[in-house]
């Protein structure tokens, strides 16, 4: 018990004289109140009040947390359907493009409303330009007339190719915020 004692002393000793030394003269000895009892006011209080975060970390923080990962899948399957439309290849299996955009879908939202809101608008173009390649190809049910189904095929991969260059443009905000990707989808 003794030792705890004099442990308990020693650490508010410490803190005491920490206090004092700190170069605050009004931190060293506090002032009396014009009552004549000490009272604490909380404008005395050294504890800064924390800056809010500014955009760009938070825009940093969602992509180091989980988001470049969500949107590196998007843009390499979405590209690789884009390059084998390209190629005169048709392209009605969507399975890896659909399952990354459904977990871009699931994934938390940017928290910056500007980036946010291309964000959201690339996956919309995704989602409805598959959804218009799919209904325009021969496995739609119930099939569309020729002519429709081209029409639908070629609005779909327009949509994608919108959904491309949105991505895009958030690489270039990203990368404003100072995002600094380890992998560069658009080079692969």
């Amino acid at each position: 018990m003794r030792a705890r004692e004099c442990a308990l002393v020693l650490t508010v000793g410490s803190a005491i004289l920490l206090s004092g030394c700190s170069g605050d003269p009004e931190a060293a000895a506090p002032s009396p109140s014009p009552s004549g009892s000490r009272s604490v006011s909380p404008s005395a209080s050294r504890t800064p009040t924390p800056e809010p975060t500014p955009a760009s970390a938070l825009v940093i923080l969602w992509y180091g947390q989980g988001g470049s990962e969500r949107y590196n899948e998007l843009v390499g399957h979405a590209r690789a359907a884009q390059s084998l439309h390209k190629q005169d290849r048709v392209v009605i299996d969507f399975q890896y493009l659909s399952e990354a955009l459904r977990a871009a879908e699931a994934y938390e939202q940017i928290p910056d409303a500007p980036t946010q809101k291309v964000w959201a608008s690339a996956l919309k173009q995704t989602r409805s330009g598959m959804a218009s390649v799919l209904a325009g190809s021969s496995l739609a049910v119930p099939p569309l007339p020729e002519d429709e189904a081209r029409d639908a095929q070629a609005r779909g991969w327009e949509k994608i190719g919108k959904g491309l260059a949105e991505l895009k443009d958030l690489d270039a905000r990203f990368r404003a915020f100072g995002v600094l990707p380890l992998k560069d989808p658009w080079t692969a």
